[in-house]
């Protein structure tokens, strides 16, 4: 997972240039989404650590579903301020008698299964931590830290639309004219009030105004639930 995130550094670096030369990007522009991406992998390469939780964030009643290939974590979260929160460190445990069992402290995790993109202000948004481990028994807790990176927020945030694309795929569209970067996406498969499914996907690079496809796998079972779509930007400015 990693590789691919340096892959997509260098795509920063690089893919917009065309933009520069019609004058609708500033170099200053593409330099800092550069330094961003750039500083998350360098991030990413650091265990998460949590030892003070922040105040902003309200945290939800967690869900964890556990598959013959792995586990999901949900976490419901919610931006208790009138400002975007964006690179949220979150560890995610299970809470057993002989102690807490974090699933998430390793330094060979995605950047974005440590961290929240980003929460709206005064949104709610669900967080997914997936792993192809088996998960212990027992209550699963998490705890948000404060970010240590800071980007950039121009106005509103990037709006994002996903929507299904046959049985097992997705259809993802960005409406503004800033490229994103390992773009967030989570499904949630709900049945009778609670989710039976889930599962994570990102994009590694989608341009503005672009429209990719994808496929996706979700960890639990998905008959005769509804899916919920979520797509948390990274990319702000």
């Amino acid at each position: 997972m990693r590789s691919v995130r340096r892959v997509s550094a260098v795509c920063v670096a690089t893919l917009p240039l065309a933009v520069v030369l019609t004058g609708c990007v500033s170099t200053q522009q593409i330099a800092a989404r550069a330094r961003l991406v750039s500083a998350r992998v360098l991030a990413s390469q650091t265990p998460i650590e949590i030892t003070r939780t922040n105040p902003d964030v309200s945290v939800g009643r967690l869900t964890v579903i556990r598959a013959r290939t792995g586990a999901a974590v949900v976490v419901p979260l919610r931006n208790d301020t009138s400002t975007a929160l964006t690179d949220l460190p979150i560890s995610v445990a299970i809470r057993t008698e002989r102690g807490d069992v974090y699933l998430n402290r390793s330094a060979t995790l995605d950047y974005f299964q440590t961290h929240v993109a980003v929460i709206g202000p005064h949104d709610s948004t669900d967080w997914v931590f997936t792993t192809g481990a088996r998960v212990a028994s027992g209550q699963a807790i998490a705890s948000v830290g404060f970010p240590q990176l800071h980007p950039h927020l121009a106005g509103g945030l990037p709006r994002i639309e996903v929507s299904p694309h046959g049985p097992a795929g997705l259809t993802v569209t960005n409406r503004s004219g800033i490229p994103q970067y390992d773009l967030q996406l989570y499904v949630l498969a709900t049945r009778s009030g609670r989710e039976v499914a889930a599962g994570r996907s990102e994009v590694t690079h989608l341009g503005s105004d672009g429209t990719t496809t994808l496929s996706f796998t979700l960890l639990g079972s998905q008959h005769g639930a509804a899916l919920r779509l979520i797509a948390l930007p990274t990319i702000f400015s």
